[in-house]
C-alpha cells in the first residue's frame, strides 16, 4: 500500500487509530504532518509554498527523497505525487484532501477518473474519518460488508451508467440504468457478508461512508 498524505485537514483521533502499514509519501504540508507524528516518509512532493523555513530544512535532514517543484506549475502536488505512485505496483490510498479547499477537493476527485487511475490494477481510494471514495470501470466486482462504513452509494461520473446490477444489499437492483441528478443509489446498505456490483457501461463511483 502507498499511502499519499495531502496537507489538508485530518481529524487527529481518527489518523491515529489508522493502519499505518505501507509506505508514507508527504505531499507538501502532509509530510510535516507525519514527521510531527513520528511517521517519517520515503518521499516527499510539493512546491512546499504552505510549510515554513524551519520546516522546510526539517523536511531536507529527515526526508531521503525530496521532488520540489515551482509554486507555477500545470499540476497540482497531489497530481504530480499520485502520477508517481501509479507507476508501483502496488494499492493507494490518498489522505488528506477532502477537508479543506472545495477546488482541491473536486480537483482531487478528478484524479481518480483520470486514465492511468481508472486502469490502474490496484484499488486507489481516497479516505477520511467519515468516507471512503473509489472509481470504477464497466465490469463486476465484490465489496466486504465493513460496520466502520455501513453505508454503500454510488454516483454516476458519465451522462448514463447502464445495467447497475446490485446484490447483497438492502435495496438490489437489477439492470438499472442511472444517470446525472438521480439519487436512486444513494445509502444503501451491505446485508451479505459481501455485495456484488456489476455494470455494462460508464464510470461509477463508489462511496462508503459513516455518520
Amino acid at each position: 500500500m502507498i499511502n499519499l498524505l495531502g496537507g489538508g485537514p485530518i481529524n487527529e483521533t481518527w489518523f491515529e487509530k489508522l493502519d499505518k502499514s505501507g509506505q508514507w509519501i508527504g505531499v507538501d504540508s502532509g509530510t510535516v504532518f507525519l514527521m510531527n507524528r513520528n511517521i517519517r516518509p520515503e518521499y516527499a512532493f510539493g512546491d512546499f509554498d504552505s510549510v515554513t523555513a524551519s520546516e522546510m530544512d526539517l523536511i531536507r535532514q529527515q526526508v531521503n527523497h525530496i521532488h520540489e517543484e515551482p509554486p507555477e506549475k500545470d499540476m497540482t502536488d497531489m497530481e504530480i505525487a499520485l502520477n508517481w505512485a501509479l507507476k508501483k505496483d502496488q494499492p493507494i490510498r490518498i489522505l488528506g484532501v477532502t477537508g479543506g479547499r472545495q477546488d482541491h477537493f473536486f480537483g482531487n476527485i478528478q484524479l481518480l477518473l483520470s486514465h492511468p487511475a481508472l486502469t490502474h490494477p490496484h484499488t486507489i481510494r481516497i479516505e477520511d474519518e467519515n468516507n471512503q471514495l473509489t472509481c470504477h470501470l464497466p465490469g463486476s466486482f465484490t465489496v466486504e460488508k465493513n460496520d466502520q462504513y455501513p453505508y454503500l452509494s454510488f454516483i454516476p461520473f458519465t451522462t448514463e451508467v447502464k445495467g447497475l446490477t446490485l446484490s447483497g444489499v438492502k435495496y438490489p437492483l437489477k439492470q438499472q440504468l442511472i444517470t446525472y441528478g438521480m439519487t436512486l443509489t444513494l445509502s444503501n446498505e451491505i446485508v451479505d457478508d459481501f455485495a456484488s456490483i456489476s455494470f455494462a457501461d460508464g464510470i461509477l463511483m463508489m462511496i462508503r461512508s459513516r455518520d
